[in-house]
């Protein structure tokens, strides 16, 4: 294991290392050293080997490296739908954990309205936010995402593995994999599907699906044991009531509710980074300026990216 990034002069070199068709240098003389390291470290604990991976992913994606930038056109990723409803989903959060941090404090400000007290409209607030947070995060965005845009919604063994690599490329233990910023922006019209996906796009909604339907437990939970003479439906949702005493419902609730704005903080983290406005961008116009492809003008493989890396006990040592 090595603390230190290799030096040029320790590249391989007793094989010849093709050159990419936009005259850059491959994959093998820029990220590989002698001992097949694509970053800091050879192997993980446990004996696997993330250079391997890295390799696989980059033989997938590095042909995408050749697009020309002016070779892009303006692709439609967003239906107004999923605009729409995203965007309803930040509004209802921000209305419901704002309305929660006012309980949780106890100072309802202007929401003293008329005849109505502060807790008053906060609960009508905060209640019927959460119910609506849940219908459209659980049911509508992922209608529209799924069946009106075309986009996945299930995380594929392959964006799995694009996980891990993308997790230690930025902790700064592996290199970015290359020609996967393209690939994201490149939509296969065979396919109909985007080349590539950032994995914590799918992993975020996964996150927050689980989390959404935690507080919608724990909220109707709660809401059925406040409630004098609970609704038949209000009772059918809250049938976790009575399972735990109400003080530990309550920090369930608030357990999840700090996941949940941890998530969406991770989340807003990545879409505004600067390689990611575009993408941001996006969810406000609906287009990103991208590339497209099919069978004809599908990048090719580059010639040799494909040889195994060399690894210790080689004679590339």
């Amino acid at each position: 294991m090595s603390d230190r990034e290799p030096s040029s002069s320790e590249f391989s070199s007793d094989r010849s290392d093709p050159v990419r068709p936009d005259g850059g240098e491959s994959t093998r003389s820029r990220a590989s050293d002698a001992e097949g390291r694509v970053g800091r470290i050879l192997r993980l604990p446990g004996g696997s080997t993330p250079a391997t991976l890295w390799w696989e992913l980059a033989d997938r994606y590095e042909p995408y490296v050749t697009l020309e930038k002016d070779g892009r056109e303006t692709v439609r990723r967003w239906g107004l739908g999923s605009i729409l409803s995203h965007w309803t989903l930040v509004l209802l959060m921000a209305v419901v954990a704002g309305t929660g941090f006012l309980f949780w404090t106890g100072w309802y400000g202007p929401l003293n309205v008329g005849i109505w007290d502060g807790y008053q409209v906060s609960f009508y607030l905060h209640t019927w936010g959460g119910v609506t947070l849940a219908v459209v995060a659980l049911l509508v965005f992922p209608m529209y995402h799924k069946f009106a845009d075309g986009h996945r919604l299930l995380v594929t063994p392959q964006q799995l593995k694009e996980q891990v690599v993308i997790t230690l490329s930025f902790l700064g233990v592996l290199r970015y994999i290359p020609g996967y910023k393209q690939a994201r922006r490149t939509y296969d019209e065979n396919d109909d599907e985007w080349v590539g996906y950032h994995p914590m796009q799918t992993v975020f909604w996964y996150v927050t699906w689980f989390f959404v339907i935690a507080l919608s437990l724990t909220g109707f939970a709660l809401w059925v044991d406040l409630a004098v003479d609970p609704a038949w439906w209000l009772t059918l949702l809250g049938f976790m009531a009575g399972w735990l005493p109400y003080e530990t419902m309550l920090q369930l609730h608030l357990l999840a509710t700090f996941w949940v704005l941890a998530a969406i903080a991770i989340h807003v983290y990545f879409a505004v980074m600067p390689s990611n406005v575009d993408f941001l961008r996006s969810m406000v116009t609906g287009t990103v300026e991208a590339w497209t492809v099919d069978d004809d003008t599908r990048p090719a493989p580059i010639e040799g990216s494909s040889d195994a890396p060399p690894t210790e006990g080689t004679d590339d040592d």
